[in-house]
């Protein structure tokens, strides 16, 4: 027989009695003491799991509890049981310095992996898993949200819209499967220099750039490169990845519509997160295969991207100028329900990989 001392409630009154809880032969638990006798088989108790140094609780089937701090005695009872070999591991684990900084450390590293592997792989899933006219409706609004916000009417003449927009029907022919492919222009002195791709397939060119290339083979890389942003689902992936409770209402529910109520983020999300250094190297990488089919030099398209990153550091100089004579304008801009500032746009190639290294991969794999 095994005993310990504690403390009986009878689920009717507040009031605690101190008794002695014992196991005996056919494992029945009796209570008894201070105007207690109390038994049950041990097979119909219910015991707490170890939390700590805390109290313990045996529940009886009538709502009745014997509370009693002797761990041994009622982790002994849960091993009479058959149970508990799971909570008492836990309890030898937080009873344990080391072995509870080993299961933070394990946490972490779970934690880490779920972000850095299975969040891609489920926003991938989730982003081709999207109906058409789910992903046309995130680029439209998309559209209309940029236009209101950062973007203005085109000022290129309409010829060359045209013969740009005749080479981007040339290049997005090869997708028949993809029906709302089209090539937007606009300007504004905010994002610059700059290409967009848009789910559904809009792409979004700016005026600076077209007048920044110097010639229609340019032009083409840069297009390829949005492209493949398009057919790689990257705007809508980087959302998801963003975005982790409409990601997991897509994959775990089945509710793939359900993201369109991000619409609204998605432009930010374009703008001011940027893609990551894999997806970047992703739509180079599909840059450099249109234009070696095309037999196209693959140095038009380095040059660009040189052009490119030199044209954002210009902007990027200015801007800090300006900040330096508006420094306290700018400080009344980024309060909290205040207007935008024109700098939150125009950092596009800020988290790219660095431009010098994007050139030399492209020009490494032209020679492939």
């Amino acid at each position: 027989m095994i005993s310990t001392h504690g403390f009986w409630f009878d689920g009717k009154v507040s009031q605690r009695r101190e008794v002695t809880i014992s196991c005996g032969a056919g494992a029945v638990v009796q209570v008894s003491g201070d105007a207690v006798d109390v038994s049950a088989s041990l097979r119909d108790l219910r015991i707490d799991p170890s939390l700590g140094s805390a109290r313990r609780m045996i529940r009886f089937p009538d709502g009745a509890a014997a509370e009693t701090a002797d761990h041994e005695f009622l982790d002994e009872l849960q091993r009479l049981q058959g149970r508990g070999c799971f909570f008492r591991a836990v309890h030898r684990w937080e009873s344990s310095f080391l072995r509870a900084f080993c299961a933070l450390l394990l946490m972490l590293l779970i934690g880490f992996g779920f972000v850095r592997y299975a969040v891609p792989y489920l926003a991938t899933k989730a982003a081709f898993a999207l109906p058409a006219s789910t992903e046309e409706f995130l680029g439209r609004e998309t559209l209309q949200v940029l236009d209101r916000i950062v973007l203005e009417p085109s000022k290129l003449p309409k010829e060359r819209r045209g013969e740009l927009a005749a080479l981007f029907a040339t290049m997005t022919a090869r997708y028949p499967e993809r029906r709302g492919w089209r090539l937007e222009f606009r300007s504004g002195d905010a994002v610059g220099a700059n290409a967009f791709a848009l789910p559904a397939g809009i792409v979004i060119v700016t005026d600076r750039l077209v007048e920044l290339a110097k010639s229609d083979e340019e032009i083409a890389g840069v297009l390829a490169h949005e492209i493949g942003h398009v057919n790689r689902r990257h705007a809508l992936r980087h959302l998801m990845q963003n975005s982790a409770t409409a990601l997991l209402i897509a994959t775990v529910t089945g509710d793939i519509t359900s993201v369109t109520s991000l619409s609204a983020t998605l432009p930010t999300v374009l703008i001011n997160a940027k893609y990551s250094r894999d997806f970047e190297l992703e739509a180079d990488d599909a840059a450099v295969a249109y234009l070696k089919g095309k037999g196209i030099a693959v140095q038009t398209y380095a040059d660009m991207l040189t052009r490119l990153g030199e044209d954002h550091k210009e902007k990027e100089k200015e801007k800090e100028k300006e900040k330096e004579k508006e420094k306290e304008k700018e400080k009344e801009k980024e309060k909290p329900g205040g207007a935008k500032t024109a700098s939150s746009f125009g950092e596009l190639f800020a988290d790219h990989p660095l431009i010098q290294e994007r050139v030399k991969r492209v020009l490494e794999r032209g020679k492939e």
